[in-house]
């Protein structure tokens, strides 16, 4: 404890900012409690609940054993409700995210400052990273980006403590799964260059190799045990449909271009992230020079493969790209490193630049007016539904059904695409069971079968609507609430 009061005091400009970030953020999220929002949001926390509900490390939706995702995100999210039951949900496990995000702001300038050995610069690039939008975002929303980021950042940093460094994977591994392995990759490579270049001796690299291998193998008998009970069935949904499907096809309507994850970073940082270009340069040549230790390259590029190898998927969603943006923040700084020696013009650079941030996010155009959720006609009409209904279908609009049977016709959905329908937060918001139909065929046989069920269409939804023979008994526009009341 003597050690961390100590590290605050030396590293004050940091620590002063994230407990200013976290303060604020807090504030935000406790004082706008809307409700959890689709997608990941409302996902994890209804899988957490229906966890914690049966008792179980298989996450679960509906009941039904989720097979996409490893365990520790919606559990972790269950566990924050559970321990928390006098904290509304939408606020809790919010602010649990929040303080995992200030903690991968921290590790963040812990790496950084490893390589440049500046206070100043160092925070600077926590202060850039924390303004990205995608950061934010994540920053105030449940979601599996964040752990995977502590995981990948942690296991860099405390490599050498085999359990804090095992801990740190999991992490990574147990909330994006093969994903989560990226860091032992890149140490695995590492090792192997430095071997390669005759900087370490075969010995050397059987040990960290051996060392690599056991932590892989120590997380790798979750997989084995789920394999053992659901068989082919988690190798199909785990492996091939959550993993090389995502690679090789753009599944799910998640299209985009080819460029889309370099378009990202210029959507973010505007014509700023062109000095990442030049810090990138600078780098590679005080390496070559041997300026810089190949410790310290590692450090500096650790996150860059990791955006290399997103432009070569077919799956385009933007939060991949949150663990990169701490990368290329980092690189956008660097050059300002040339001006070390003469401290008064390093610091008024960098000085002057907070200001301008602080004044373009928090005055010009606040950070804290932008929301990710509010209360929307489906979170209303769900909690309405539990007044009058056992079971609600909710019928996806006519726009809906047709992308899902494009979709079907060009093999670019997977197990769990029918899951979801367009509004997964009426799951949570629901308290019986809710389906969601997606053909007009699929509506009559309901209609037929259902005796206390209700159904939610969009009221231009004109077919729809001929196949009820129901009282509408709710609306909230666009959407109608019918009730069998035979």
């Amino acid at each position: 404890m003597k050690n961390i009061v100590q590290s605050i005091k030396n590293h004050w400009q940091v620590s002063l900012y994230l407990l200013f970030f976290s303060i604020i953020f807090s504030i935000k999220i406790i004082q706008n409690p809307f409700p959890f929002f689709d997608w990941d949001e409302s996902i994890y926390a209804q899988v957490g609940k229906e966890m914690i509900s049966e008792k179980t490390i298989v996450p679960l939706w509906q009941g039904q054993a989720w097979l996409d995702k490893p365990p520790l995100v919606p559990l972790f999210y269950g566990i924050v409700m559970t321990i928390t039951p006098f904290i509304q949900p939408e606020i809790s496990t919010r602010l649990a995210t929040l303080f995992l995000s200030t903690l991968a702001l921290a590790l963040c300038y812990m790496l950084y400052f490893k390589v440049v050995r500046d206070q100043w610069l160092s925070t600077l690039v926590v202060i850039i990273v924390s303004l990205s939008s995608i950061f934010l975002q994540r920053a105030q929303v449940l979601n599996v980006d964040i752990f995977l980021l502590v995981g990948w950042l942690g296991y860099l940093l405390f490599y050498r403590k085999f359990w804090t460094s095992l801990i740190f994977l999991s992490f990574a591994v147990y909330s994006k799964s093969l994903i989560g392995f990226y860091p032992v990759g890149i140490m695995g490579l590492f090792f192997l260059y430095r071997f390669m270049s005759k900087k370490i001796d075969l010995k050397k690299l059987r040990k960290e190799l051996a060392r690599l291998f056991i932590q892989f193998f120590i997380l790798a008998i979750w997989y084995i045990g789920m394999f053992a009970y659901y068989g082919n069935s988690f190798l199909y949904q785990h492996f091939y449909e959550s993993h090389v499907k995502r690679v090789t096809a753009s599944i799910e309507s998640h299209f985009g271009q080819r460029t889309f994850y370099v378009d990202l970073l210029v959507i973010e940082f505007g014509k700023y992230i062109w000095w990442s270009a030049l810090g990138f340069l600078i780098l590679v040549y005080q390496w070559l020079r041997k300026y810089i230790s190949d410790k310290k390259l590692l450090y500096a590029l650790f996150i860059l493969p990791w955006f290399l190898f997103l432009n070569l998927t077919k799956t385009k969603i933007f939060w991949y790209g949150h663990p990169y943006i701490p990368q290329f923040a980092f690189l956008m700084v660097y050059p300002l490193t040339l001006f070390k020696k003469a401290r008064l013009i390093s610091f008024s650079i960098i000085f002057s630049i907070i200001l301008i941030l602080g004044n373009q996010y928090f005055i010009k155009n606040t950070v804290l007016d932008d929301f990710y959720s509010s209360n929307n006609p489906h979170h209303i009409i769900a909690k309405v539904a539990n007044t009058y209904c056992d079971d609600l279908n909710v019928v996806i609009d006519p726009e809906g059904r047709e992308a899902y049977q494009t979709l079907k016709n060009m093999d670019l959905l997977i197990t769990t695409s029918r899951w979801w329908g367009n509004h997964p937060s009426m799951v949570y918001y629901f308290d019986g069971d809710l389906h969601f139909i997606y053909t007009l065929d699929e509506l009559k046989e309901k209609n037929t079968n259902t005796q206390k069920g209700c159904f939610v269409i969009n009221k231009n939804d004109a077919e729809a609507a001929k196949i009820l023979n129901m009282e509408i008994r709710y609306v909230k526009d666009p959407l109608q609430l019918y009730v069998n009341t035979q």
